[in-house]
């Protein structure tokens, strides 16, 4: 059976994700094509590379990019590092001839994204970028739904991503705050998903509109001494598709008592579809062609048990019948790009995916600067 050697570089929580998600892919998928085995781990501090390393069994770790690049027996560059770095990263990776999977947002300029889809095109090399939410197999059924019909003709949507993790003033300003490593705030971090989870259900978008706001203009940096912030907390977006649906699409940092909060609600002329990745495991869908009589009929909102139903992992492991949580999305990403390596075929979403959301999320920014709609 065939190696994939594996080169990841970040060893944050993203780096330490992917990597859990490579060990654990044998026992998930039974029918993995190929054997994987990591190579080399490499982080601007040692101390954290040594430690994934020790943990998980990479062969190596380092602080220099070009060991990974080096390596003959490294196949896939893993890239998990700030959104600054993405660019050069992946070009040199590329010149190197590795396959790419690379944590979203797939870099920060319009420019870079053309650089990197130009520079791709035409290469016997396989990419990706980890918009891991289309994975889950609720949002696989929902997808299924909208090609089938179910909808009717789409109308309406509102889509929602919560985490409440900078309301506290004293949160540390990280990079995830700082434009030069963000490059962008939660529409970066967070807003991304949500504009690809539409794009990969209803296609491309027309027009948007975008407001932002900063909670906080200081945040406590490094030493603990105050620092601007010009990263955003929050933002609302208004827009249009070009299958003729309109609504709203917001992500947010400073949201009291919500967790992980990803809503998706779609409506059309024959029905609605409701997902929450809290409730992972089911999909809520409402028909209007059920019977209204007598007493109700049976109209109303029916859960579908999605739970782990992906015809990917066949039932092997947990089994169908078994819930699912945060890491199956990631697990069931990475597993669809080996394959694609192992196959030889196009990874979705791929680099020219992330530069379309790229451009998308930039001209949103335009927007919220002019306070103007802007076109796709």
């Amino acid at each position: 059976m065939r190696t994939l050697g594996i080169g990841v570089v970040g060893a944050g929580f993203m780096g330490k994700t992917h990597t859990y998600n490579y060990v654990n892919m044998p026992l998930f998928y039974d029918n993995l094509p190929v054997r994987i085995k990591l190579i080399g781990i490499c982080s601007r501090t040692l101390s954290k590379a040594e430690k994934l390393r020790d943990d998980y069994g990479y062969e190596f770790a380092t602080t220099n990019y070009e060991d990974l690049l080096d390596r003959k027996d490294i196949d896939i560059i893993d890239i998990c590092t700030p959104n600054c770095a993405h660019h050069n990263q992946i070009m040199k990776a590329l010149d190197a001839g590795k396959h790419l999977y690379v944590d979203k947002p797939l870099c920060i300029t319009d420019e870079e994204a053309d650089e990197i889809v130009s520079k791709s095109q035409g290469l016997d090399l396989i990419n990706m970028v980890a918009y891991h939410n289309r994975f889950y197999p609720a949002m696989k059924k929902m997808k299924q739904l909208v090609e089938e019909g179910f909808l009717g003709r789409p109308l309406f949507f509102r889509l929602c991503y919560y985490h409440a993790s900078n309301l506290n003033p004293d949160t540390y300003r990280g990079w995830r705050q700082e434009l030069d490593s963000a490059g962008g705030g939660v529409l970066y971090d967070m807003g991304s998903h949500i504009l690809d989870l539409l794009y990969y259900i209803f296609g491309n978008y027309e027009k948007g509109h975008m407001q932002s706001m900063i909670l906080y203009p200081q945040r406590p940096g490094k030493g603990g001494k105050p620092q601007r912030v010009l990263a955003e907390d929050h933002v609302l977006i208004n827009a249009v598709m070009k299958n003729g649906s309109f609504g709203t699409l917001e992500a947010s940092k400073v949201i009291a008592g919500s967790n992980d909060d990803l809503i998706v609600e779609l409506y059309g002329e024959k029905g609605s579809i409701k997902f929450n990745l809290m409730d992972p495991n089911f999909l809520y869908i409402y028909d209007t062609r059920d019977t209204s009589e007598p007493i109700g009929g049976m109209r109303g909102f029916r859960a579908l048990e999605t739970v782990n139903k992906d015809p990917d992992s066949k039932g092997h492991f947990p089994g169908q019948r078994f819930g699912i949580g945060w890491l199956r999305g990631h697990i069931a990403s990475q597993y669809s790009f080996v394959v694609s390596v192992v196959e030889g075929k196009r990874a979705s979403p791929d680099f020219k995916d992330g530069a379309y959301i790229q451009k998308v999320m930039n001209r949103l920014y335009q927007s919220s600067k002019t306070d103007e709609w802007v076109s796709f």
